[in-house]
């Protein structure tokens, strides 16, 4: 969680220092996505500890983690949809030479952050993924 919290809120730091991070439409919802990934993670830390788990009942432990993987799920769609976005950037606008460092270190931190996340809340994302998939697939 440290981790990939870390490395969004860098990837945002570098975002915003970033030329035309405050006027470009793309550049300014790659960002927002971003925010809310680290909040979601933060919000997902709190919910872990909101609760005693040995002492708990099964009920209670059911909700928490329906919502810690809701949590864990929609960070790591942040992330991704922050990579889409900027992805769009590039095509459509292009990078210079001179801003392609700090391109390339915003994206090392996206890939970093999507990464921790993959890894740390591997069945989290897997299982509201599969809820997601039943719910569409009995419509």
């Amino acid at each position: 969680m440290y981790a990939a919290t870390a490395t969004i809120s860098v990837a945002i730091e570098k975002l915003k220092k970033f030329p035309g991070s405050m006027d470009d439409p793309l550049l300014i919802e790659a960002q927002s996505e971003l925010v809310i990934a680290r909040n979601l993670l933060e919000s997902r830390w709190i919910t872990w500890n909101s609760i005693y788990w040995r002492r708990s009942n099964a009920a209670t432990k059911r909700s928490i983690r329906a919502k810690l993987d809701g949590l864990a799920f929609d960070a790591l769609a942040g992330v991704t949809n922050a990579g889409r976005l900027l992805n769009r950037y590039i095509s459509t606008v292009g990078i210079l030479d001179e801003n392609a460092p700090l391109w390339s270190e915003i994206i090392h931190c996206l890939h970093n952050a999507y990464r921790w996340i993959s890894d740390s809340y591997y069945y989290d994302c897997l299982c509201k993924q599969l809820k997601l998939s039943i719910a569409i697939g009995s419509n």
